[in-house]
């Protein structure tokens, strides 16, 4: 029986409308084309341009503009799409709520950034905090972990979880991604276990469950990097090494028990990188050896990665 017999079976039977049958019909032969990811990706990326237009017509225009003007201009931008959101959003809910439109999350991600602008500014002129300016990004966690939860948006919440990071120290700089100081890398790891320990506290009391997996993407990458970091510097005589693995261990362990494959893409690629750098210090400067391992060892690696990939999509 051909799909659109199908379609006219069910239509007879009334499990389906004529209207629905007309629909399904119209996207089967490509009559219509669905463009909701297009049209999310078109708006986050108009809120970028937004929000990075806005921070450059401060840059080059603040001395004639004026500092209230400035001030008043972003807070009601801010206050503003705080109330759209509060006005359209629907109720709390414990689970997954379904967002009342498709811009709905990007308005509230760009009242979000605004307020980020807005507190910046007043600092950056009045220094209202001086030394103790960190204390604005704790206040921006605070909100953004709230409205996250209040509107059901995982957009926000990954913006709560940087700007933590950020209060720990952590910035967008290559300078500190392989070459932690000691106490950035202590700090990454309690702040991984801290966002880890968040996840799991909110999982257990099912507050929106399906926020975990952010929470478990940010602790992952900031331990497995401060290990890595660790490893470089200390090689296999530390305790980073065998933390390292473990954790890719455990890593690949929990993919397997929850059937996500990137998962399992982490763990094998942060525990080559440990073991690469070990073995790259083992072999020294033995230039043909050090080819010679890579060439074997990442086709290994890919073989491993396309090996598991089909199992998981055999096993789904």
């Amino acid at each position: 029986m051909t799909f659109a017999g199908l379609l006219k079976k069910m239509r007879d039977e009334q499990k389906i409308n004529a209207g629905q049958a007309d629909s399904l019909l119209d996207l089967y032969e490509r009559r219509i084309i669905p463009v909701h990811q297009e049209l999310r990706f078109f708006l986050y990326f108009g809120v970028l341009l937004i929000v990075a237009g806005a921070g450059l017509t401060i840059k080059q225009y603040f001395v004639h503009l004026g500092d209230i003007a400035i001030i008043a201009s972003l807070t009601l931008c801010c206050a503003a799409a705080f109330v759209y959101c509060f006005w359209k959003g629907s109720p709390f809910s414990r689970r997954e709520v379904t967002s009342p439109d498709i811009a709905f999350d990007y308005v509230l991600f760009f009242g979000c950034a605004l307020f980020s602008m807005d507190i910046a500014y007043v600092e950056m002129q009045f220094h209202v905090l001086g030394d103790g300016w960190k204390n604005y990004l704790l206040i921006s966690f605070a909100l953004f972990i709230f409205l996250a939860y209040r509107f059901d948006n995982r957009l926000v919440l990954s913006l709560a979880l940087s700007t933590l990071a950020a209060w720990f120290g952590f910035t967008l700089s290559s300078r500190r991604l392989f070459s932690f100081a000691e106490y950035y890398r202590i700090y990454a790891i309690i702040y991984a276990l801290i966002v880890l320990g968040m996840g799991i506290l909110t999982n257990r009391m099912a507050v929106k469950k399906h926020f975990f997996d952010i929470y478990f993407n940010f602790a992952v990458h900031f331990l497995c990097i401060a290990l890595i970091a660790g490893v470089a510097e200390y090689k296999i005589l530390s305790l980073y090494f065998p933390a390292l693995l473990i954790t890719c261990m455990g890593l690949a362990f929990y993919s397997t028990r929850v059937r996500k494959f990137i998962y399992m893409v982490y763990a094998v690629i942060y525990g080559y990188l440990g073991v690469s750098i070990v073995a790259i210090d083992l072999i020294h400067r033995e230039t043909f050896l050090i080819f010679a391992y890579f060439i074997v060892t990442s086709l290994l690696v890919i073989g491993f990665i396309f090996k598991m990939s089909r199992q998981f999509k055999e096993e789904q």
